[in-house]
């Protein structure tokens, strides 16, 4: 009768995996941030913007967006008016 060794793998090849699914939890934290001042509502108190980040995100967001439909609109006036062609 042979004794059957079993190969245990460490904890470090499973810590990639293990860091996606292991991190506190933060819901209590959220909840109070995204509650707080409950007297105002709608256009007074943006859910969007509680978020530590959120102001920076949709700031440079419309930025972007305003960017791209100038740069749009130039090239359709471009176009239309046949400026800046390449012979």
């Amino acid at each position: 009768h042979k004794s059957v060794h079993f190969v245990h793998r460490s904890a470090d090849t499973m810590s990639p995996i293990r860091n996606l699914v292991k991190y506190p939890n933060r819901v209590k934290d959220l909840q109070a941030l995204f509650t707080k001042n409950p007297h105002l509502h709608g256009a007074e108190n943006p859910t969007f913007l509680k978020g530590p980040n959120d102001q920076a995100i949709f700031y440079t967001s419309i930025a972007l967006f305003g960017l791209g439909t100038v740069q749009t609109l130039r090239g359709w006036v471009n176009m239309s008016f046949g400026w800046g062609k390449v012979e």
